[in-house]
């Protein structure tokens, strides 16, 4: 591995202006200058996050934080144990301290009959919650660029994601300490910045199966309709900027009429006198926040429709059931939420 930069000011200016664009774009969308603070960057060896190692550690030199980072071998493939080496090489190299995790993704997946995907994200983000809190970190910094979005949004439109989380990942969530600054960037820029710097990176060969849905939207898919507009990354971003003031404002307005709900022995109510004066978008998000707030349990968007449309027929007795054993119950005072 070629001696890395030590610093921004080594860099060319076209490479030190794409680490302050994402500099910028991280402080934007988490409200902190991220870069000052604890940071710990997931990284698997491939181009995106080995870029981001890079340029968080330079980033962190320039304005006094710190970085740590998490490597998961799912032990798919022959070739992870290599691209664990190459990345506790990467951080030795940047004097960046290194928890690295050997997990068995088939049988973690086989236990639960689950797929391979899901119970490597499940796998991940919880060795990703362990490693923020055994370095205190701040942050947690994701690769995910502007490609990634474009492939998430797809992937919601074919699940049938409802406004405004069709317009894919966020940037930012709060909760999960997690940022992804690399989202308004393409993955060219990415392989550019690694090459100029003379820094190798590990290729992952099933990412060209088909295997998986990802990767067939992502060989299949993605080529169309970047063919039809070369500029579709760059809409998607004005997409997601837009949905960002939308639930924003949606927040808002649920978080006030929260606040006429009421509780009572047997669960919560929301009251028809209140109901009744707001337009089914905000009833139907209200809703949505309640069951969230009674606990774990994904609801699906077509089961709040019914709950609106029983709201609306004032058949008292009726009942709906959510995942989770949430139930809501109409009577003449309004819907009754509880936990059975």
């Amino acid at each position: 591995m070629n001696s890395l930069p030590a610093k921004i000011q080594d860099l060319t200016p076209k490479l030190a202006k794409l680490c302050l664009d994402i500099e910028k774009f991280g402080k934007l969308k988490s409200g902190e200058d991220f870069a000052s603070k604890t940071m710990l960057v997931g990284v698997s060896g491939g181009i995106d996050s080995t870029a981001l190692l890079i340029i968080a550690t330079l980033l962190a030199r320039k304005s006094g934080g710190r970085v740590f980072c998490a490597h998961i071998d799912h032990n798919l493939r022959k070739e992870s144990a290599g691209d664990r080496a190459f990345v506790e090489e990467l951080c030795t190299e940047l004097g960046v301290p290194v928890k690295s995790l050997k997990a068995d993704v088939a049988g973690y997946a086989a236990e639960r009959s689950i797929g391979l995907e899901e119970a490597g994200r499940i796998i991940r983000y919880d060795f990703f919650k362990q490693c923020l809190k055994k370095f205190d970190a701040d942050f947690l910094l994701l690769a995910h660029h502007i490609g990634d979005l474009s492939e998430d949004v797809v992937m919601r439109l074919i699940r049938g994601t409802g406004w405004p989380a069709l317009a894919g990942m966020d940037a930012y969530d709060p909760k999960r300490k997690l940022l992804r600054p690399l989202l308004s960037t393409d993955k060219d820029s990415l392989e550019d910045f690694l090459r100029s710097i003379g820094c190798p990176w590990r290729e992952d060969e099933s990412n060209t199966c088909d295997d998986y849905t990802r990767n067939r939207i992502r060989n299949h898919i993605m080529p169309l309709l970047y063919n039809e507009n070369p500029n579709l990354g760059a809409g998607l971003i004005r997409l997601k900027n837009q949905a960002e003031l939308d639930e924003a404002f949606w927040d808002e307005q649920v978080a006030e009429a929260i606040k006429h709900v009421q509780e009572v022995e047997d669960g919560i109510l929301l009251p028809c006198s209140i109901l009744n004066k707001y337009h089914s978008a905000l009833r139907l998000r209200i809703y949505k926040k309640i069951l969230d707030d009674l606990g774990p349990g994904h609801t699906l968007f077509d089961s709040i429709i019914l709950l609106d449309q029983g709201f609306l027929a004032r058949k008292s007795g009726s009942t709906f059931q959510f995942p989770g054993k949430k139930v809501v119950k109409v009577n003449k005072a309004g819907l009754l939420f509880k936990v059975n």
